[in-house]
């Protein structure tokens, strides 16, 4: 955030001493294409200053906002593309207007040398600011490195009008005009979408997706990838990934759910704030038991379990039942471990008893296995 402010910063004192460097001179030699240049740097003041204010803002967090303010910074973007737009409106009606005033011959060389120092200070700021929007990936930054460009090629428009101008060439200094001013259109309306698309929480570039959804299946615990939605905020992503992974054992689920955060942090460095849902997965499905004593009734205890009434659904969806006996009936010892170790591996979600004398913690042990004890 403190990188993005300062160039930002940098962007508004660089554009406030080129507007007053532009309207001086513009005045001083009666030139309508200076002057109009420096009221589009103007232009670039009031965007870039609305920009900073949106960066400086966009981070801090409340119990309303506890993802923070991004995407002031998108809306920020979005009113810095209309003010692009206008401003390229303003160069196209420029172009087509019938009469431009323009300088004597005699100062002509003094407005070459002033434009050629102003556009190469444009030029010099806009390659430092491109470099800086690669690695911080800021929307805002992004705009402003577009109103430089747009600043540069006003400043070339007028360059080239009096130039042309000064040896008599006629209407090419219109044509440059409309073509810029049609490509810096063309811009602002594609940062405009962009901006509209962020703040739509539309998905962001299927690539980057993609990329995602092969990191997160290289893990080896996980099994299958059932949801991933990735948007954008400002400069960071936000992701929503639901997933199945072949692990019961709770620590072993959280020491893999972390591997997978920190592989895509890693990977996807603007990648900021991630949701991460994670299902247990099985190859058998989700079934439902009877636990049932020597007569046939629903137990009261784990050891009196004598059969197993299974309960599942078909891959047609028809409801069928069956039941087995216990093997570990009358086994002595280690009949509860045995039996729960079995339920866990037969993919049971619910279990069907009376239980008399389970105390809480062993509900718990169900609960934490992902079993239901429904008592009849």
């Amino acid at each position: 955030m403190a990188e993005k402010e300062k160039w930002l910063f940098r962007s508004v004192i660089l554009n406030v001493v080129l507007a007053i460097s532009k309207l001086t001179v513009g005045f001083l030699s009666q030139n309508s294409l200076v002057i109009a240049d420096g009221i589009h740097s103007i232009s670039d003041v009031v965007s870039s200053t609305f920009i900073l204010i949106s960066i400086k803002i966009s981070g801090k967090k409340s119990e309303r906002f506890p993802y923070g303010l991004h995407k002031v910074e998108d809306l920020a973007s979005l009113i810095g593309g209309f003010i692009i737009l206008y401003a390229a409106f303003y160069i196209l009606k420029g172009a087509l207007a019938k009469n431009h005033h323009l300088t004597s011959s005699f100062k002509t060389a003094y407005l070459i040398i002033f434009l050629i120092a102003v556009l190469l200070s444009q030029l010099t700021f806009a390659v430092l600011e491109y470099k800086a929007s690669k690695k911080l990936n800021s929307p805002g930054v992004n705009v402003d490195l577009l109103d430089w460009l747009l600043d540069a090629g006003s400043t070339m428009i007028a360059l080239l009008g009096i130039i042309i101008h000064h040896l008599g060439i006629l209407y090419a200094q219109r044509a440059a005009m409309i073509i810029i001013a049609f490509i810096i259109a063309k811009e602002a309306l594609e940062n405009i979408k962009n901006s509209l698309f962020t703040l739509l929480d539309a998905s962001i570039d299927p690539k980057i997706v993609e990329k995602a959804k092969n990191i997160i299946l290289s893990h080896p615990a996980v099994e299958n990838l059932k949801m991933i939605y990735i948007r954008r905020a400002g400069s960071i992503f936000i992701a929503d990934i639901i997933l199945q992974i072949r692990e019961r054992s709770m620590s072993n689920a959280h020491n893999a759910i972390d591997s997978i955060e920190n592989m895509l942090k890693k990977e996807i460095p603007n990648l900021k704030i991630i949701t991460l849902h994670y299902e247990p997965y099985t190859d058998k499905p989700p079934k439902k038991v009877i636990l049932l004593d020597e007569n046939g009734n629903i137990a009261k205890r784990i050891r009196d379990v004598a059969k197993i009434k299974i309960l599942q659904k078909t891959k047609d969806g028809k409801n069928i039942s069956y039941t087995v006996n216990s093997t570990f009936y009358g086994r002595g010892k280690g009949h509860s471990i045995k039996l729960l170790t079995w339920l866990v591996k037969e993919n049971v979600i619910e279990v069907i008893f009376n239980p008399i004398d389970l105390h809480r913690e062993g509900v718990k042990l169900f609960e934490m296995l992902g079993i239901k004890i429904n008592n009849r």
